[in-house]
């Protein structure tokens, strides 16, 4: 019940801080920040922070240096990917409402079943297909797409939740290469390498503010980073139950939306996420049954 209880917690803190990071970002995106400067000043404090943090607990060679040179493959291939990733973030929530935003995203539930069947050879019964493809029509009811609505930076957050769902799924079936900081390390550490290339190029001395926005959403993302991974980890047999906790993060990016940037949630966007959350749910408790 605690190993449940615990994983149940940090499901709730990824998406608390996903929101968190996705909230910061988007103000910083629509004030014309580049996402250079944001991402190697936050990201390089993040990566500080947590090599503090491992050293005080005295266990950072464990973490840091892997067995094996073939196991560095893998986490840097995601740090790489991930790049991809939080551009596409920074640029998309410039253009997309938060809270559309985090309904595009928590499709990655459900591509991460796919990947589940396709990748971990999990099997996928016919009431989990079912869900998923209603789920989908979740996500068409929220976004009634049409030609004046919707822009490419729809298809790109799409894109963002495959890539997510993919490389969870490849860290839960390599798991044993490295730990939850191990991954998380190699995750963020190229995005500042790259950040860096560019901030150089075009350096800046920001003010005490921009500091500590810059600084907290780095830390905060690193933080999200870790409990997605650590909640995997922890929950073991229990992923089906915790899971659907995640989709909490549509909570959060709603209200968010609604008192920082003013966005108006219609009934229509109500009923589309009871719909993401319910089909989401009812596919993921059903992997392997």
């Amino acid at each position: 019940m605690k190993i449940l209880f615990l994983g149940i917690l940090l499901a709730c803190l990824n998406a608390f801080t996903g929101s968190t990071f996705d909230t910061i970002t988007k103000y910083l995106s629509i004030n014309n920040y580049k996402w250079y400067h944001y991402y190697s000043i936050g990201g390089t404090v993040a990566l500080f922070t947590l090599v503090f943090f491992l050293i005080i607990q005295g266990n950072i060679q464990n973490h840091i240096l892997l067995k094996k040179k073939v196991y560095y493959f893998l986490p840097l291939a995601r740090g790489l990917n991930f790049i991809f990733v939080l551009i596409t973030i920074f640029y998309a929530l410039k253009y997309i409402p938060i809270n559309i935003f985090t309904i595009l995203l928590m499709t990655t539930p459900f591509f991460l079943v796919i990947f589940a069947k396709l990748v971990l050879k999990e099997k996928l019964n016919l009431i989990s297909w079912i869900a998923i493809i209603i789920g989908f029509c979740g996500v068409l009811i929220v976004l009634r797409p049409n030609s004046s609505n919707i822009n490419i930076y729809f298809f790109l957050v799409l894109l963002v939740a495959v890539s997510n769902a993919l490389s969870f799924t490849l860290v839960s079936k390599y798991s044993h290469i490295a730990s939850t900081y191990g991954f998380t390390f190699y995750g963020y550490a190229p995005l500042v390498f790259v950040s860096y290339i560019f901030f150089l190029n075009d350096p800046i001395f920001p003010s005490g503010k921009e500091f500590f926005l810059f600084s907290c959403s780095g830390v905060i993302m690193m933080i999200s980073m870790w409990a997605f991974n650590a909640a995997y980890h922890v929950a073991g047999k229990y992923s089906s139950i915790i899971s659907p906790f995640f989709f909490t993060q549509i909570i959060w990016g709603t209200l968010y939306g609604a008192i920082f940037f003013s966005e108006k949630i219609s009934f229509t966007i109500i009923i589309g996420i009871i719909i993401i959350v319910v089909s989401g749910s009812i596919a993921i408790y059903n992997r392997n049954k």
